[in-house]
């Protein structure tokens, strides 16, 4: 990546944070049941077995994934966590308890209890962002985690943003190493790529 393209993703991340932060509570919770209702009913999501699933931020105003991975387990389905290592890797975990969490050193809530999840049989993945392009360009935090684990998954596994419509753009810088997303829901509905 180059001088310029860093410091253009940096300005990015930087506005569309002060974006997301300066959303009302009430807009945040009616787009998160918006989210939330597109989603269960969509054929993807209810014939998922095994939901790989970030776990929100709150405070960051991220997409509430706690309600999606709570619905999950109350559907018998197998929900799927990332637990971040220090070299920027991602190990993952099936989570059979909500409450079985703790924040780590990052602020991250992660399961307490490790069980290794095998990322062969994921059915669906919901990845974190705070923006995306119409060609499934993703930008993200700009620490590459996901970068990395998105490489490993199958390429048939749909692997879907959760974001507010405002926050979809025409276009965003691209590296060689990014995995473009299939598509994302809005509270206006699945937009697939």
């Amino acid at each position: 990546m180059n001088l310029r393209t860093k410091s253009f993703k940096r300005s990015l991340r930087t506005y569309f944070k002060s974006k997301r932060k300066d959303i009302e509570a009430r807009e945040w919770e009616w787009t998160n049941e918006a989210i939330r209702h597109h989603l269960f009913r969509w054929d993807v999501f209810k014939h998922a077995h095994t939901v790989h699933s970030y776990i929100s931020i709150a405070k960051n105003r991220e997409v509430d994934t706690l309600e999606i991975i709570n619905y999950c387990l109350t559907q018998g389905k197998k929900a799927v966590v990332p637990i971040m290592e220090q070299n920027r890797q991602l190990r993952h975990s099936y989570l059979m308890d909500i409450n079985d969490t703790q924040e780590n050193d990052w602020g991250v809530i992660e399961p307490v209890s490790e069980l290794k999840a095998d990322l062969n049989v994921l059915d669906l993945v919901l990845v974190p962002l705070l923006a995306i392009d119409k060609e499934g360009t993703r930008l993200g935090y700009g620490a590459g985690f996901y970068d990395s684990f998105l490489t490993k998954i199958p390429s048939s596994v749909p692997k879907i943003g959760l974001l507010l419509e405002g926050f979809s753009v025409y276009s965003l810088p691209k590296d060689v190493w990014d995995v473009p997303l299939d598509g994302y829901i809005s509270e206006k509905g699945i937009h697939l790529l």
